[in-house]
């Protein structure tokens, strides 16, 4: 190859060489720039994102927490606005047994583990009642999660007896307060004036009751514009730990509420709102929770529509007499030991059903008298073998 064309030829390569490395810069020089391109997007997608996520925190720390409480008290606020029928389960629609009667309203509470006690309770009070004259009527407030095939327990009571009953599923909003005796069922009693406002009065009853006697005469009791009627308690330390200025506490297992007068001045939402805010705080919860919000509006019911366990009149009069603030009727309270109309079953540790019943006073023959009456009216039940097989054996 001559000179002149060897150089030609490598003019033309080093031209060539230079154009590619040109386009070659340049394609990566453009590479670049789209990939610092889109580093910067993303680098502001992920800055925006971050003030986002930031705003976000900001907002949710700085917005008003709401407490269980309040979340109760909300799902009660919802309770008091909903239309009756939400509750109901089952009412009893049949008219023609209570003719030319008077109606006796009576409310309990229950969850699947309370039938047995509750059963046997309305057995005795169902066998006392005058039936010519009056007519028992039972509004149950069941737990959200009952065992609604259960309620045919109760049906069953109509092969022997003439009365009325009405199922109530209660939703679960109690579900954050605390428990008693593990079950909720104790706040049920507070929704009788949200759920009955029809209806002036009512008898509540704690399943472990005994009623002995025709209760018309506690169901007409005056109120003399009290809240609730209640059976007096001992102990000055349960009113004092509350810190309000009162002579009596009520035990809130038998009750005669004036549904009138409570909703009348919407002390059913008060009631409701102090007990939530304050069931981890108190002592006895509920009981605590009316003995507060009602305590200058609480009328005593007649000793003896709620015997407690005391054994017999002298050992009441040496262990519980001096502990009332306030003066009682000791011969009153003398004559409902030996003849009482109701008796609350509460003060025997276990409870009388149990085998091993025992009066925590060591009473003991006033449980083993009560725990035969018990199951004198289970064998008036259809399931009496079923009641003795659960708690004797």
């Amino acid at each position: 190859m001559k000179e002149t064309e060897k150089g030609l030829f490598n003019t033309e390569e080093n031209q060539m060489k230079t154009i590619s490395k040109t386009i070659f810069s340049k394609t990566k020089n453009k590479d670049k720039i789209i990939f610092q391109n889109k580093t910067l997007i993303m680098t502001i997608l992920l800055i925006i994102c971050l003030i986002e996520f930031l705003i976000i925190i900001f907002l949710c720390l700085n917005q008003p927490k709401e407490t269980k409480e309040e979340n109760i008290k909300n799902n009660i606020q919802k309770i008091y606005d909903m239309p009756k029928p939400l509750f109901v389960f089952k009412e009893d629609k049949n008219n023609s047994i209570n003719y030319n009667k008077t109606e006796i309203r009576i409310s309990m509470s229950l969850d699947s583990k309370g039938i047995y006690p509750v059963l046997v309770s309305m057995t005795s009070a169902l066998e006392n009642n005058d039936k010519k004259n009056n007519i028992l009527v039972y509004y149950m407030l069941l737990s959200h999660d009952f065992n609604l095939s259960k309620i045919e327990i109760f049906e069953s009571l109509k092969s022997r007896y003439e009365f009325k009953i009405n199922y109530y599923i209660i939703p679960n909003i109690f579900n954050t307060a605390r428990e008693w005796a593990n079950t909720y069922t104790i706040y049920y009693k507070l929704l009788i004036p949200l759920i009955f406002p029809e209806f002036e009065r009512m008898i509540f009853l704690d399943g472990d009751t005994l009623i002995f006697k025709d209760i018309l005469d506690m169901y007409t009791l005056p109120f003399n514009d009290n809240y609730v009627l209640g059976h007096p308690f001992h102990s000055p330390w349960m009113i004092d730990h509350l810190g309000v200025k009162s002579i009596y506490y009520i035990n809130v297992g038998i009750m005669l509420f004036n549904i009138k007068e409570i909703r009348r001045n919407n002390v059913d939402i008060k009631l409701l709102e102090f007990t939530m805010n304050h069931h981890d705080k108190v002592k006895f919860i509920e009981q605590d929770a009316m003995n507060y919000i009602f305590f200058n509006k609480i009328g005593l019911l007649p000793l003896k529509f709620g015997v407690y366990l005391f054994g017999n009149f002298d050992e009441f009069k040496k262990e519980y007499s001096y502990k009332f603030r306030f003066k009682l009727n000791l011969t009153e309270m003398k004559a409902a030991i030996k003849d009482p109309s109701i008796v609350h079953l509460c003060c025997c540790n276990p409870k009388v059903w149990y085998k091993k019943s025992k009066q925590e006073h060591n009473f003991q023959h006033v449980c083993i008298k009560y725990q035969k009456l018990f199951y004198f009216y289970a064998n008036k039940t259809n399931y009496f073998s079923e009641i003795y097989n659960k708690y004797m054996k």
